[in-house]
């Protein structure tokens, strides 16, 4: 089971909607029934509590009877935050024996899978994954775990390799967590910046954890400081720098100066963009939705994990590149004036990955409680 406040923070607009439409709401925190560390982890979930709708009912046995206790004498649907590990495999041993209707939902937006260099630490974790393998094929873990009633899932391809699966009973796209975020933001729509999504390839700690050598930090922020200010400067327009959310502070004035540069923005500034600069993020997805010109920037002298990463993104999108340690101002110039926007590749991204539903300005939130009043039959509160 992972941290009740991630899955809380993550999924705070879909609690929000079910407080808001749903008469009787509750959250059942399983963690302590069990005392061992290994099976439940014993930490301190009142924060998460805290950051739930104060219409959500918390409920937190000690006891794996009060558990029971509880299923029983409710007529519900459960909504899982809970693993298929083996951990957890007695909660789905239990709604199969209740007959209690399991709900996934699965929002996300992912695009890239990225290649990982060779290595000893690779080598053993491939061996773990053909073990574990080994042992699910000789105790398969659909023996242990409950159908999944409904799933819901804004990414089509994995929609159609569940709708293959006998477990899944309903398969149902709706749109992403990603875009919902965007719905209610509501951001200013303007092109009065040149923003820069940053990545940090100096201080990337998963590179470091593979085995890679990162780019050195004084040769790539003398680079790029240069190249952002010529484009900015080009084209008349305020350069903003989105930081990377595990940036460190302490770093900005040395590696960016007395540039402009936000934390937790990212969305809001890409959305007031004339133009998007970016080597590899998930964040680009900004100025997929906004319809933003994007140079993705490149180069020989970043390692193997950047330049993979790279072209995992340009594989999907095919943005016009740019090397930010072999350019002159006249190349970026000509660059600039006949940049333009692939709206074939952006509109597949976005129904494929975005707006999956087809459905635009919808949430997906509003989607999946629609969708479960009128499945199971649970009256919405007036004027919902």
């Amino acid at each position: 089971m992972g941290s009740i406040e991630t899955i809380v923070g993550l999924d705070g607009l879909l609690f929000e909607h079910f407080a808001k439409v749903f008469d009787d709401v509750f959250f059942l925190d399983v963690s302590k029934v069990f005392t061992s560390k290994l099976i439940s982890g014993r930490c301190d979930n009142d924060k998460a509590y805290h950051m739930l709708p104060a219409r959500f009912k918390v409920i937190c046995p000690k006891k794996l009877s009060e558990v029971k206790s509880f299923l029983r004498s409710n007529d519900m649907v459960v909504v899982c935050s809970f693993s298929e590990t083996w951990p957890d495999w007695w909660i789905h041993h239990y709604l199969r024996k209740y007959s209690i209707p399991l709900i996934y939902i699965y929002t996300h937006s992912l695009i890239a899978n990225f290649q990982r260099k060779k290595s000893y630490f690779n080598d053993f974790r491939t061996k773990l994954k053909n073990l574990a393998a080994h042992t699910r094929r000789r105790f398969p873990s659909h023996d242990f775990l409950a159908d999944v009633d409904t799933y819901f899932v804004s990414d089509k391809h994995k929609a159609e390799k569940k709708r293959h699966s006998s477990r899944y009973k309903e398969v149902v796209v709706t749109n992403s967590r990603f875009y919902d975020s965007l719905l209610v933001s509501n951001y200013k729509v303007s092109t009065d910046y040149v923003v820069f999504l940053d990545s940090m390839p100096p201080y990337h700690g998963e590179q470091i954890a593979l085995g890679y050598r990162p780019i050195d930090r004084e040769l790539y922020y003398k680079n790029l400081n240069a190249l952002l200010d010529t484009i900015s400067r080009i084209l008349g327009k305020e350069l903003v720098i989105c930081l990377h959310p595990k940036y460190n502070d302490c770093n900005l004035k040395r590696d960016f100066g007395e540039r402009k540069a936000v934390k937790y923005k990212t969305a809001e500034f890409v959305a007031q963009a004339e133009l998007v600069l970016f080597h590899e993020s998930s964040a680009v997805n900004n100025a997929i939705v906004y319809g933003k010109k994007v140079i993705q920037l490149v180069g020989e002298r970043f390692d193997a994990f950047t330049k993979r990463s790279c072209e995992a993104y340009n594989k999907v999108f095919s943005f016009v590149t740019l090397d930010m340690f072999e350019w002159e101002e006249s190349s970026i110039r000509e660059i600039l004036h006949g940049l333009k926007i692939d709206s074939e590749k952006y509109n597949y991204f976005l129904s494929n990955y975005i707006i999956t539903s087809g459905q635009k300005d919808v949430p997906s939130f509003v989607q999946i409680a629609d969708h479960i009043s009128h499945k199971y039959g649970i009256p919405k509160k007036d004027g919902n």
